[in-house]
């Protein structure tokens, strides 16, 4: 009769995220990858090749989750809405503490070189699904004539992926949490500042 693992997938790749959110792949070693997740070291190799293997497990199920929790939704989302999510970034809510490493998208592009095609794969799935969705919604605020006709919505997706990236780093290099609030905010206002001005009222 097979011997039943001691735990399932779905718990196991659970246990990661949070192992990998505090303490990055560089930083959570394979005795930890053991207590977080339920998973022997054979399991871990046989099962899913490996630290790497299983990080990108880990990975992929953090991708599907922030694409449907998390991602700005392309369908509904104001101008507002997308100043908010950017400033919701660095809240006090969702900013990691100091001491952990964060965004595993973030993790994935400091952590590898580029010569790994398979993170490669998922950093580009990362950066390529929120492009589209600010692509999505700054081109319906321009049809809609909120946004100022010179703002092209491509070239403002890109500045926002610029500002996002530079949030994240800001918020691992940081020495208090107002450091990287400030930052958001300069995003929330350039994108405020895309909106058209409102007309002036008749006196």
């Amino acid at each position: 009769m097979a011997r039943k693992r001691k735990t399932d997938h779905d718990s196991a790749v659970a246990g990661a995220l949070d192992l990998f959110w505090r303490r990055g792949y560089q930083g959570a070693s394979t005795r930890e990858l053991e207590q977080e997740t339920g998973l022997t070291r054979f399991t871990l190799q046989t099962t899913y090749g490996g630290k790497e293997k299983f990080f990108l497990k880990t990975l992929d199920a953090y991708l599907d989750n922030a694409e449907a929790r998390h991602f700005p939704d392309s369908e509904t989302f104001s101008l507002d809405d997308l100043a908010d999510w950017f400033r919701e970034i660095a809240s006090a809510e969702r900013m990691p503490k100091i001491e952990d490493a964060g965004c595993l998208a973030f993790n994935a592009i400091s952590s590898f070189d580029r010569s790994d095609s398979e993170v490669n794969d998922r950093i580009e799935r990362y950066l390529t699904a929120l492009e589209g969705r600010f692509v999505a919604i700054l081109s319906r605020a321009k049809t809609e004539k909120a946004i100022q006709s010179e703002v092209e919505p491509e070239e403002a997706a890109k500045l926002l992926i610029c500002l996002l990236l530079g949030l994240h780093t800001i918020m691992k290099a940081r020495t208090s949490d107002q450091f990287p609030q400030s930052y958001a905010e300069a995003a929330v206002g350039l994108v405020e500042g895309w909106k058209t001005p409102l007309a002036t009222p008749e006196s």
